[in-house]
């Protein structure tokens, strides 16, 4: 899917294992050995872990092609909650983080967490949220999130999601409306007497 869509990201959600359990399975080398899934070999190319994510370069290769693809992995995210509300500046970042790579291209970015509905659908909430706040002066989280589901069963899975993507844009409009003070500052006091 990757080759054929030209993703250039990859946004992982999740853990491939939590809580003794498999959530996702490791589809990237261990090492800077590429390894063979088929047709299709994979090799990771760098690494940087900081606490909340992991961001990878990953080169795919199948038959006479290659592609980058950078692996960006929100390792502080728990299967059917949320972040804890300390880490929302940390999440806010992070999809910003996402949204600039998203950017770079026109091709289509791949978003997946365990099952693919509640890290999943609360992440391209608060993506396309950002994105709105940034031109706009209101939300309507509830029609935002009821049209996602449109298009697939479940997305933001549960209360406690929908609830921290309204925490979420909180901290959005905050910060949109600090930025809004400090620009309107055009005139101060240069010198001392």
């Amino acid at each position: 899917m990757v080759l054929q869509q030209k993703s250039p990201v990859i946004v992982m959600l999740t853990q491939c294992n939590e809580r003794r359990r498999v959530k996702c399975d490791h589809y990237w080398p261990f090492t800077d050995e590429p390894v063979m899934y088929g047709d299709i070999s994979v090799e990771m190319l760098s690494e940087n872990e900081s606490p909340e994510w992991i961001i990878r370069k990953f080169r795919l290769g199948y038959a006479d092609e290659t592609q980058d693809v950078l692996h960006l992995n929100y390792t502080s995210w728990p299967d059917h909650g949320v972040p804890t509300v300390n880490a929302i500046e940390s999440i806010l970042q992070f999809v910003h983080i996402v949204r600039q790579q998203a950017n770079r291209s026109k091709d289509p970015i791949i978003v997946h967490c365990s099952a693919g509905v509640g890290r999943t659908g609360t992440f391209m909430a608060l993506d396309r949220l950002m994105q709105h706040i940034r031109e706009h002066e209101f939300v309507d989280i509830l029609g935002m999130v009821s049209e996602m589901r449109s298009h697939r069963l479940s997305m933001v899975q549960t209360e406690e999601q929908y609830v921290f993507i309204h925490q979420c844009v909180l901290l959005m409009w905050q910060k949109k409306k600090q930025q809004s003070i400090t620009s309107d500052i055009i005139y101060e006091n240069a010198s001392k007497t």
